[in-house]
């Protein structure tokens, strides 16, 4: 039953999103900022830990997702008054529509928030591929430096769907392997490996941290006066690391922000597929 109804009321704030956008004689009210960028003005009735009652003139209340609502301007947009108790904003609610027949209505769901545009997906290899990438790996591994050089070779001519292969090599304890590892994923930086390239920052090889401090250059786009030298500008080596961390973690927050809002969109256009059969 709660769902039933939480499907009707999202119905019914599309529907009164429409309908909004067409009242003539605006008056002073507050205005819901979605996350999407969307505004919807009218007069908050009641809020609590799940939805926002939002009076929409005489149109009637709609219920909002606290999920959907990034934040509320009281009294500085167009919408019903707050103030005046006899005004017309102030009626009851309309009465409800069948649900049958509003179930036809066409929804317009917002798109997906554009500002933090995602990781590129790592391509699938096949059945055969991931066998022979295993191999190579292997002798990614191996003491003699023809094998690493052949390997290093068959690796990075597959590209970026490799890189959950490569990177625990380029976390070994055998220097000469993570190198090859780290060369190999310099030629495709993905915000996958990150967290590799700040490992690689404080290893004791110069090598590695040479390739480390290029791999999270290509991948954050933030460069600076580092030296990957340990004996030069200590005081300002620590500082740029700071600066890679904390970027890393904003983006990760960033990520499942956005990821989340993916989900709420795929959900949202699945339910109205179903609703306007």
């Amino acid at each position: 039953m709660s769902e039933k109804r939480e499907d009707v009321g999202r119905r019914s704030m599309i529907l009164l999103l429409l309908l909004g956008a067409l009242l003539p004689t605006p008056v002073k009210g507050d205005t819901v900022l979605l996350v999407n960028g969307s505004r919807i003005d009218g007069l908050v009735l009641d809020q609590d830990q799940k939805r926002l009652v939002l009076q929409i003139g005489g149109l009637g209340t709609m219920q909002i997702p606290n999920s959907t609502v990034r934040s509320i301007e009281k009294n500085r947009r167009i919408g019903p008054a707050a103030s005046d108790p006899s005004s017309s904003d102030r009626q009851q609610p309309s009465p409800a529509v069948d649900p049958q027949k509003k179930a036809r209505l066409p929804l317009l769901l917002p798109g997906a928030d554009s500002r933090v545009k995602l990781p590129p997906e790592l391509p699938k290899l096949s059945g055969r591929k991931i066998q022979q990438v295993r191999e190579w790996v292997g002798e990614l591994q191996r003491q003699r430096a023809r094998n690493r050089s052949r390997a290093e070779q068959q690796l990075t001519t597959v590209g970026p769907a490799v890189i959950p292969y490569v990177m625990p090599v380029a976390r070994s304890s055998f220097d000469l392997a993570r190198i090859s590892a780290l060369r190999i994923l310099l030629k495709t930086p993905h915000f996958m490996t990150a967290d590799v390239a700040l490992e690689g920052l404080s290893a004791d090889n110069r090598w590695v941290r040479k390739l480390s401090w290029q791999l999270i250059v290509n991948i954050s786009g933030i460069s600076g006066d580092y030296s990957w030298d340990p004996q030069k500008l200590s005081a300002k080596r620590t500082q740029q690391s700071r600066r890679w961390h904390r970027w890393v973690q904003q983006q990760r927050t960033l990520y499942e922000k956005q990821r989340m809002w993916n989900q709420d969109q795929y959900k949202l256009r699945g339910e109205s597929a179903h609703s306007g059969r």
